[in-house]
C-alpha cells in the first residue's frame, strides 16, 4: 500500500505509546489495545478476537504486517469478523507469556509475530505465528486470509463447541503447569550437588570447539551459559577441583566471547551486537540490537576480562558501552532505549526496508569512501570479496546480495606482511582510520534503522548492571556515573512515589523531550524487580553507596509481598491482580533474558549477607527446594538459578574494611574490583558510612572500633579471621579465593 493510500486510515493505536502499536496506526484494520473496551465490545458482538503480539524491530512482524494487515480485503475481513487487538511484547510480557505457553503447549516451537484467536472470555483456541497473506506455499504455512475465513466460518455455525474446547484445553494447561511446579511438600531436599557437575559436563559437551558457542545454528550469545562456566570455574578452584575443569569453564567462554567479538554478530564499524548468528561462525547475523543483550554481555565480558586480562575482550567491552551510550541513550534523562530494528532503507530515497541495509558494505562502495591503499587492507582483514562474502543460502530473499558483512580473524600480522607495513600498530592505526571514516560514512548517507524508544525498568536494570562490572573491572569512572544516573531514571520515572511499586515502562515524548505513560500506568512484572534489584547491588559494588543496597532491600520485600507464591515456593511473574490475564505462571527457564526466580534467588543469597536477614535464607532455600526435580534432571536449561545453587553451596564471604583513611580504603576496594570472586560480599565502614547498621546488627562490632588504623576482615557468614592492617597480608589470605587463568 502507497504511504498517501495508507495514510487515509487511522485507527485506535494512533493514541497509543508504544512505538510498535504506533506503527499499526495506519493500518485499514480497526485494531484496539488490549482493553476493555476491546474485550467488551467481543462479548457484546460476539465475535471472536484476533490477537497479534510481537514488537517494533521484529523483522516478520514488519513483513505481516506490509503483506496482511495493509491489506483491504484482508483488513475487511478482520473488522467484519473480528476485534482485533494488537500487543507490544515488551509493554505487556504477561499477555505474551499466556498465550506463548498455550502456543507452545499445542504446537511446540514458538516465535513472533505471535498470532492467536481467542473466545470473547479471552481462551484461546487457536495459533500460530507469522502467516503470508495466502496459501502459495512459499513458507509451506497455510495463508492468513484462508485461516480467517474458515475460523470464522467455524464460529458462525459451532461457537459453543469452540468455547467450551477452550476452556477445557485451559484447563487441562492449568493442571499440567500446577503438576510440573513441585512444592515443598513434594520436595524436601535441596537440589543434589551432582547437578552442578551436569550442567558443566552438558556446556563442555556441547561446546563448538571451532568456532566457539554452543550447538550449532542459529547461534545465540547465551551470557547465562557464560556466568555459570566463570562461577563454575572460580568456585571450582576455591574447592580445590581439578585445575582442568576451571581452565576449561574459562576457555569456552573466552574464546565464544572473541570468536564474537571479530564476527559478523558484532558490528564492527559501529559496535554493539546482533541478536544472533544465522550460521556457526558468527558471520551472518539477525542484525537487530537489543539492549538486554547489551547488558548481559558487558557482564560477561566483563567478568573474563577480569580473569584473562584478554585485551580484545577488554577492547570489546569497551567499544559494547560506546555504543549503548552514544545510540541507546537519552542524554537529558539518561535511561536506556529499548532496541534498534534489523530492517532500514539502504537508500533515503528507496522504499522497501531490508534487513541488514544499514550494515553491510558493497565491495566497489567502499573504495569509493576509503584510499585505495586502505580500501584494499580493510578487505583484506574484514574478508570483504567483490561479489559479496554471504551463502546465498544464508540470505534466501536476496537482501545480502552482492554485499559483505565484516567478520575477520584478527590477524593483524597477516596485514602486516601481505601489504609490507611497519608493523602491528600501523595496520591498527590504518583500521581504525578505516572505522571511523565509514561511520561517518554510513551515519551521514544511510538512513538509521528504526529506534525503539520505550525505556524498560528491567531492561535498564541489566545494563546498569553491565556498567557496573565495567567499572570495577576497567576501574573506568565513567561507566560509574552511567550507571548512576540510569539508577536515578529508573527512581525518577520508573518507581511510583504513592505505591511505592516499581513500573514497567515509560516513554520519551520528543515534542516538550519529556517523559510521558500510557493512560493506566503498568506495574513492574517479577523481572523489573529482579533486574533492579541486582543492579543496585552491583552498582553499589562500585560505587559503594548504601542507599543503593537500601533502595534494593525495600524492592526485595516489595517483591516478595506481590510476587511469592506460598503454595509453589516460586515467585510468579505477575502480582496476580489483572483480571484479563488467565493464567498466572512462573518464569523458570533461562532464555534471551535470565530468568526472574534465578536472578531472585542470587538476590535473596547476597541481600541476606549484607542485612542479615535470615528470612532471605529462609526464603532461598524453598526456592531450591522448589525447582528441586528440575535443576537434578535438566540442570542446563536453569543456569541462572544452578550458579546461584553453586555459590549457596560453596558458601558466601564477607570482605569488612574498616576505614577513615580513604586513600586507604579505595587502595583495597580498587583491588577486589578488579578480581572475578562470585562468593563475596564488600562493605566500607567509616565514620559517616555505616547506614547499613540500621539492618545488619552483626556490623555494630565493627563500627565501634574505627580508629585512623585501616582494618581489612575476611569472614565466612560473619565468622572473621583476625583483621589484617597490611595490604599485603590482606591479599595473601585473599589468594586462595582468587582464580588464576592459565
Amino acid at each position: 500500500m502507497a504511504q498517501h493510500e495508507q495514510q487515509r486510515f487511522i485507527n485506535r493505536l494512533a493514541n497509543e505509546k508504544s512505538s510498535y502499536l504506533q506503527q499499526h496506526a495506519h493500518n485499514p484494520v480497526n485494531w484496539y489495545p488490549w482493553s476493555r473496551e476491546a474485550f467488551e465490545k467481543s462479548r457484546t458482538e460476539n465475535k471472536p478476537i484476533f490477537l497479534s503480539i510481537g514488537y517494533s524491530t521484529c523483522h516478520w512482524c514488519h513483513v505481516m504486517e506490509h503483506e496482511s494487515f495493509e491489506n483491504n480485503e484482508i483488513a475487511k475481513i478482520l473488522n467484519d469478523h473480528f476485534i482485533a487487538i494488537k500487543v507490544d511484547r515488551e509493554e505487556r510480557p504477561d499477555v505474551d507469556r499466556v498465550y506463548m505457553t498455550y502456543f507452545q503447549a499445542t504446537q511446540g516451537g514458538g516465535g513472533w509475530p505471535l498470532s492467536v484467536w481467542l473466545t470473547p472470555q479471552l481462551q484461546p483456541f487457536f495459533a500460530g505465528t507469522y502467516f503470508p497473506p495466502s496459501g502459495d506455499r512459499r513458507y509451506n504455512r497455510p495463508g492468513f486470509k484462508e485461516i480467517l475465513l474458515n475460523l470464522n466460518e467455524a464460529w458462525s455455525t459451532k461457537s459453543n463447541d469452540i468455547i467450551d474446547k477452550s476452556k477445557d484445553a485451559i484447563e487441562k494447561l492449568t493442571k499440567a503447569i500446577e503438576k510440573q511446579a513441585a512444592s515443598i511438600e513434594t520436595d524436601p531436599d535441596l537440589p543434589s550437588n551432582t547437578s552442578v557437575q551436569t550442567c558443566f559436563a552438558y556446556f563442555a559437551n556441547d561446546f563448538d570447539d571451532d568456532n566457539g558457542g554452543f550447538g550449532t545454528h542459529p547461534k545465540f550469545p547465551q551470557p547465562v551459559n557464560f556466568n555459570f562456566l566463570l562461577t563454575h570455574a572460580a568456585l571450582n578452584h576455591q574447592a580445590n577441583g581439578k585445575v582442568d575443569t576451571s581452565q576449561l569453564a574459562i576457555e569456552i567462554t573466552k574464546m565464544t566471547l572473541k570468536k564474537m567479538s571479530l564476527g559478523g554478530i558484532n558490528d564492527q564499524i559501529g559496535k554493539g551486537f546482533h541478536r544472533y548468528s544465522t550460521d556457526d561462525r558468527w558471520h551472518v547475523p539477525h542484525f537487530e540490537k537489543m539492549l538486554y543483550d547489551q547488558g548481559q554481555l558487558a557482564v560477561s565480558l566483563a567478568d573474563t576480562y577480569a580473569i584473562t586480562k584478554d585485551e580484545l575482550i577488554g577492547q570489546t567491552l569497551r567499544d559494547l558501552i560506546s555504543y549503548v551510550e552514544r545510540d541507546l541513550r537519552h542524554s537529558k534523562h539518561g535511561g536506556f532505549y529499548c532496541a534498534e530494528d534489523a530492517d532500514s532503507l539502504s537508500k533515503k530515497n528507496d522504499k522497501q526496508k531490508e534487513e541488514g541495509a544499514f550494515y553491510v558494505w558493497n565491495y566497489d562502495e567502499i573504495y569509493k569512501i576509503l584510499p585505495e591503499k586502505h580500501a584494499d587492507i580493510f578487505c583484506y582483514y574484514y574478508q570483504c570479496e567483490k561479489t559479496g562474502n554471504v551463502d546465498p543460502m544464508q540470505d534466501p530473499h536476496d537482501e545480502l546480495k552482492d554485499q559483505n558483512v565484516l567478520i575477520t580473524n584478527g590477524d593483524l600480522q597477516s596485514a602486516v606482511e601481505k601489504f609490507k607495513l611497519e608493523n602491528i600498530n600501523q595496520a591498527r592505526e590504518i583500521l581504525t582510520k578505516c572505522h571511523e571514516v565509514l561511520l561517518a560514512y554510513r551515519n551521514e548517507n544511510r538512513p538509521r534503522p528504526h529506534r525503539d524508544e520505550k525505556f524498560l525498568a528491567s531492561w535498564n536494570g541489566l545494563m546498569i548492571s553491565g556498567l557496573a562490572r565495567a567499572a570495577c573491572v576497567l576501574q573506568e569512572p565513567k561507566y560509574t556515573r552511567l550507571a548512576e544516573q540510569t539508577i536515578a531514571f529508573i527512581r525518577t520515572h520508573l518507581f511510583d512515589l504513592s505505591s511505592k511499586r516499581l513500573l514497567r515502562a515509560c516513554y520519551i515524548d520528543h515534542s516538550t523531550n519529556q517523559i510521558e505513560y500510557t493512560e493506566s500506568k503498568v506495574n513492574g512484572f517479577l523481572d523489573d524487580y529482579a533486574y533492579v534489584v541486582q543492579a543496585c547491588i552491583d552498582l553499589y559494588e562500585a560505587n559503594f553507596d548504601e542507599d543503593l543496597l537500601i533502595f534494593a532491600y525495600e524492592l526485595q520485600q516489595q517483591q516478595d509481598e506481590h510476587f511469592w507464591d506460598s503454595t509453589k515456593n516460586r515467585y510468579l511473574s505477575t502480582d496476580g491482580k489483572d483480571s484479563s490475564i488467565i493464567l498466572n505462571l512462573s518464569d523458570d527457564h533461562d532464555g534471551a533474558e535470565p530468568s526472574p526466580n534465578g536472578i531472585a534467588a542470587l538476590n535473596l543469597l547476597r541481600l541476606g549477607h549484607y542485612f542479615d536477614d535470615t528470612s532471605f535464607d529462609n526464603r532461598l532455600r524453598l526456592l531450591f527446594k522448589s525447582y528441586a526435580r528440575q535443576l537434578n534432571k535438566l540442570p542446563m536449561t536453569m543456569p541462572s538459578l544452578i550458579r546461584c545453587f553453586e555459590i549457596y553451596s560453596q558458601g558466601m564471604n564477607e570482605i569488612i574494611i574498616q576505614s577513615s583513611n580513604n586513600e586507604d580504603a579505595q587502595r583495597i576496594i580498587q583491588y577486589i574490583q578488579t578480581l572475578f570472586i562470585p562468593n563475596v560480599t564488600v562493605i566500607h565502614l567509616n565514620k559517616t558510612n555505616h547506614k547499613l547498621l540500621q539492618y545488619n546488627r552483626q556490623l555494630t562490632a565493627f563500627i565501634n572500633e574505627i580508629t585512623e588504623e585501616t582494618k581489612i576482615f575476611l569472614c565466612r557468614n560473619f565468622q572473621c579471621q583476625l583483621p589484617e592492617t597490611a595490604f599485603e597480608e590482606f591479599k595473601k589470605k585473599l589468594d586462595p579465593l582468587i582464580l588464576i587463568y592459565q
